[in-house]
């Protein structure tokens, strides 16, 4: 399935602050807000915002607005772990969900990140991303598997921004994760983790 370019968005340059759960709007609404309130209405739930946002984001609306829906990418930070799966099944299930409510395409993006030093991880990189395939099959979504080398943080930003994310998704609860302090004030777009 092509995905239509779009203009980059710009990064607004401020630091957001930590343990804020509320989605910015910026020229128009964010793309997140109605998928979250129909997740919301799948899971029986209120006030998921408050418990996925795990950190804002803000993204100018592309320049070019035309009436032709624009593509939506989501990125998945993916381990193999049983947090990193249940973050990948939300992060298909929104997916779904917008397919089937709007008339936008969209891509999830699942990034697995190794070290380089761990020849093991490596080796291991092609199950692990199997896995993450196997996934998006049962949900029939479109899925885009991504191997890189390097720090997690960064290399989740580096994808984030050549993608244009909507979100980035990880399997964490809370702020004061370690990925999610690293990813905080460099990220283009929302944070969002596991619901409690």
């Amino acid at each position: 399935m092509p995905i239509k370019s779009r203009t980059p968005a710009s990064v607004q340059s401020h630091q957001p602050a930590l343990g804020v759960t509320e989605l910015p709007t910026c020229g128009t609404q964010s793309l997140l807000k109605p998928m979250i309130k129909r997740l919301e209405t799948a899971l029986g739930r209120s006030n998921l915002t408050q418990d996925i946002v795990l950190l804002p984001g803000f993204k100018e609306p592309p320049s070019n607005l035309n009436s032709e829906p624009q593509a939506i990418s989501f990125v998945v930070g993916y381990s193999g772990s049983a947090h990193s799966q249940t973050i990948l099944d939300l992060a298909l299930c929104m997916a779904h969900q917008t397919r089937l409510a709007t008339a936008n395409s969209v891509l999830v993006h699942v990034v697995y990140v190794v070290d380089a030093t761990r020849p093991k991880a490596i080796a291991n990189a092609d199950r692990i991303l199997w896995q993450a395939r196997c996934l998006a099959s049962e949900w029939r979504g479109s899925l885009n598997a991504h191997l890189r080398v390097g720090s997690v943080g960064t290399e989740l930003i580096q994808v984030a921004r050549e993608v244009e994310a909507e979100a980035i998704l990880l399997g964490c609860h809370t702020t004061n994760h370690p990925l999610v302090q690293q990813l905080a004030g460099q990220t283009p777009c929302s944070v969002l983790g596991l619901p409690r």
